[in-house]
């Protein structure tokens, strides 16, 4: 044999990048979650106010796609969908079937009197996830490590699947005392970021040798609303509102936990085997001028069209994708992506299959068809898929109170496609409709003048939902 075919052969064989394809070896996965993180507020997003250097540049260099939505308008059922890939209405019908699945075989439940009962099954909830099939358990058949770190709200890390993990849990049958909330938010978990990085660091330095996953989801820009001065200098004596100064520092706060924990996988030769994915859990309304602090309400749950609301900005997140060297930069404008597209990408970067029953798709083939035709634009390319989606429908089951910061049950419905965002409170027997073209903001309702619309639209909502629970239901 000719040394140069024999060196060519050779190369082909090492677990490397280069002209004989791509290696088999999957990538580290970082997922990065924002906390009440609204779309408007990074630079790459359009902001002239927000200073977030650090996810700039992984917006720049990466895949990043503007027109996600989020699955619920506050944070614990939107991060059970990035866990899950299920819808929260698919998840709580699933919570309920287990639950009663459970009672008829819990000898601790049939031995129990009727309030201890009765604690048992709201009990159930908090460690519910354990029956799931969830993506570290899924990426752990590829070899995966994982780590959990921030916000959980679903009592340990080990209920989640995690190997390893900052939210060690809390004892069930405890009373609910001061600092109970805390706990139940995540508890060791808060600490990420806000006081230290030392265990996330920590899990890379013992997993550099096998593919890891890590779920970086510290409580920022998420309330209290208190930037220390290195981050809030950035916005003293700017004319913007005081809420405006403290939101918007504390959305610096993030981004330079994001910085450092770039910069420490870099630091251990990692980078360019790392897939790192952002997503918020539900949206925010901030504007730079008009101020929150004397309303309650407004303050914590960001403003009228943030948390808690049924606008598209409660909804509305940019998702990244950065990996160096493997994903090319480009811009997707106008493909509409749930975050239940979540876990089938991971998996599917990961080379692990994707379960047949989910109802998100892989984005990873829209980013590939983005780059082999080269025009470095991402516009249309969900469009010639035929199992890509038309329109963005989502479900609340809970809305802003004037008096609890919590909110209040409800049922109403969303949905929007490239043009309309339409709105129907289900239970109120109220709509609304706006044109996002002409009208971004949403300062004009339309739905008077369309009803030709709104029947077709709560048509296709009714359908949504038939769909996803008959998913569950086989």
């Amino acid at each position: 044999m000719k040394p140069q075919l024999l060196i060519l052969l050779l190369l082909c064989l090492l677990p490397v990048v280069g002209a004989c394809g791509q290696s088999d070896d999957p990538p580290n996965i970082v997922l990065l979650l924002g906390d009440d993180h609204g779309y408007p507020y990074f630079g790459f997003t359009g902001s002239d106010h927000v200073h977030t250097p650090n996810m700039d540049l992984l917006a720049r260099d990466g895949a990043t796609f503007h027109l996600g939505h989020v699955t619920s308008n506050h944070c614990r059922p939107s991060l059970q969908t990035l866990m899950t890939g299920l819808y929260p209405a698919q998840y709580e019908l699933l919570v309920d079937r287990f639950r009663e699945s459970e009672k008829t075989q819990s000898e601790i439940y049939l031995q129990a009197n009727p309030d201890d009962r009765a604690t048992w099954e709201r009990n159930f909830g908090f460690i519910a996830m354990n029956f799931f099939t969830t993506l570290p358990e899924l990426l752990a058949e590829r070899g995966y490590a994982s780590f959990q770190g921030g916000k959980w709200w679903e009592q340990s890390y080990r209920n989640g699947g995690f190997s390893d993990g900052m939210s060690e849990g809390w004892d069930l049958e405890a009373p609910r005392g001061p600092g109970w909330f805390e706990e139940f938010m995540g508890g060791e978990g808060m600490r990420l970021t806000r006081e230290t990085m030392q265990p996330v660091n920590d899990f890379i330095d013992e997993h550099a040798d096998q593919p890891f996953y890590i779920w970086y989801g510290p409580s920022l820009p998420h309330t209290p609303l208190n930037p220390p001065y290195r981050y809030r200098k950035y916005y003293d004596n700017t004319g913007l509102s005081a809420s405006a100064q403290l939101y918007y520092g504390n959305c610096t706060w993030w981004d330079a936990g994001v910085g450092d924990l770039v910069d420490y996988i870099e630091s251990k030769g990692l980078l360019e085997n790392t897939l790192f994915v952002y997503v918020n859990d539900n949206g925010w309304e901030q504007p730079p001028f008009v101020d929150y602090t004397p309303d309650r309400d407004l303050f914590l749950n960001g403003g009228t069209r943030g948390k808690l609301g049924l606008h598209d900005l409660s909804f509305r997140t940019p998702i990244i994708l950065h990996w160096q060297g493997h994903i090319q930069p480009a811009d997707f404008p106008d493909v509409l992506v749930s975050t239940t597209d979540i876990v089938p990408t991971l998996l599917d970067y990961a080379g692990v299959a994707i379960p047949p029953d989910l109802p998100g798709h892989s984005l990873k083939h829209v980013i590939e068809a983005r780059a082999g035709d080269g025009t470095g634009d991402g516009a249309g390319d969900a469009a010639a898929d035929a199992n890509w989606r038309d329109a963005l429908i989502g479900e609340i089951t809970q809305t802003r109170h004037p008096t609890d910061a919590m909110g209040q049950q409800t049922e109403a419905y969303y949905y929007r496609d490239l043009r309309w965002h339409f709105m129907w409170w289900k239970e109120l027997g109220r709509v609304e409709l706006y044109d996002m073209v002409a009208d971004p903001e949403a300062t004009v309702d339309l739905a008077a003048e369309h009803p030709d619309l709104i029947d077709g639209f709560q048509r296709e909502i009714e359908a949504w939902k038939r769909e996803i629970i008959a998913q569950v239901s086989k």
